[in-house]
């Protein structure tokens, strides 16, 4: 047995934008364990995110490069959080002697509720692709927000949330770490108002006694998602006594792979947090896997799994999107 991998650029059907970027094209890997006459025995991929990714792509290439020298041994790990997550699911995959499915078979998939993600754009736009997901089922709107005029972003989410009260539709925001410390929580307090299911990371990842804080004061709920980059469960305990986030949103590419997103899982249940799963732009390769472990986890709530349809030359799809749910396609 051995590893090797195959390197492919993806392209976004239209400019992702977000607080801290703009992308047109993404770096993905698919690492694959293989037999000695080539035969896939399981794989995974290795999607990070340059800028959000702890990683560099000269970190990824050359820990892509040492895996594909080891020979005979499915005993490997990584300390480069997308290849450890690439890892696990291809593993995952030789053990169940299930690759496309590695988590649990398809026949006990089950259909994920997941969130409508609106893109950052003009404010017209965005109101538009709102709409569009609204009337298309979707009852959990996210909304990317902090790259905009602020009181401009505030019309925009008066404007989706008289579509119906909290009950009628769910309304999650995700600033991206936009906001200035000093301006966090008069924000915050402006967009109480709408009734918010949450806001993820209001701040910039980093902040632990502030953000901790932030916590406790916030009339938001606050979600933690680049708070957990590089961090362990362990990092967090001793702040706990400031306040404590409503929820974690875990990514696993970014956040250590899958047995790394089972311990946040584990620490949040401990702690009465809440916790749910976002994709960081996989191809269809690492959303398939996604949904399958949701699935294998039985995670309640809505996911953050609806970015299937992103890139132009995306592999074969696994799930297809009707209204609010992802559900697995029939082959």
């Amino acid at each position: 047995m051995r590893w090797i991998f195959s390197h492919r650029i993806l392209q976004f059907n239209k400019p992702a934008k977000t607080s801290r970027d703009v992308l047109f094209t993404r770096d993905s890997w698919i690492l694959q364990l293989v037999d000695s006459d080539a035969s896939v025995l399981g794989e995974g991929e290795v999607a990070p995110l340059w800028g959000l990714s702890k990683e560099t792509k000269e970190e990824v290439l050359s820990e892509l490069d040492r895996i594909t020298k080891i020979e005979n041994s499915i005993e490997v790990s990584s300390s480069v959080s997308s290849v450890q997550c690439a890892i696990d699911a291809a593993l995952a995959g030789f053990h169940s002697k299930q690759i496309d499915f590695p988590f649990l078979p398809k026949n006990e998939l089950n259909a994920i509720s997941i969130n409508g993600l609106i893109w950052m754009d003009d404010v017209e736009s965005m109101l538009t692709e709102a709409r569009r997901k609204f009337k298309e089922g979707s009852r959990c709107i996210k909304l990317k927000i902090g790259a905009l005029n602020f009181s401009d972003e505030l019309n925009l989410i008066r404007e989706i949330r008289s579509w119906g009260n909290e009950e009628e539709l769910t309304i999650r925001v995700d600033a991206n770490g936009a906001f200035a410390l000093e301006e966090a929580l008069d924000k915050l307090n402006q967009l109480s108002e709408f009734s918010l299911h949450s806001i993820e990371q209001p701040i910039k990842a980093g902040q632990l006694e502030n953000m901790f804080k932030l916590c406790a004061e916030s009339p938001v709920p606050i979600a933690f998602d680049e708070e957990l980059i590089g961090s362990s469960p362990e990092d967090f305990e001793s702040f706990l006594e400031l306040g404590k986030p409503a929820f974690l949103v875990v990514k696993p590419s970014l956040h250590g792979g899958y047995i790394a997103a089972e311990n946040w899982k584990a620490w949040a249940d401990n702690h009465g947090i809440g916790f749910w799963i976002t994709s960081s732009l996989e191809s269809n390769v690492g959303l398939n896997h996604l949904a399958n472990w949701v699935c294998k986890m039985k995670l309640e709530g809505v996911q953050g799994l609806g970015t299937g349809s992103l890139f132009n030359n995306n592999s074969e799809a696994k799930w297809k999107v009707e209204g609010e749910l992802l559900i697995p396609i029939e082959s």
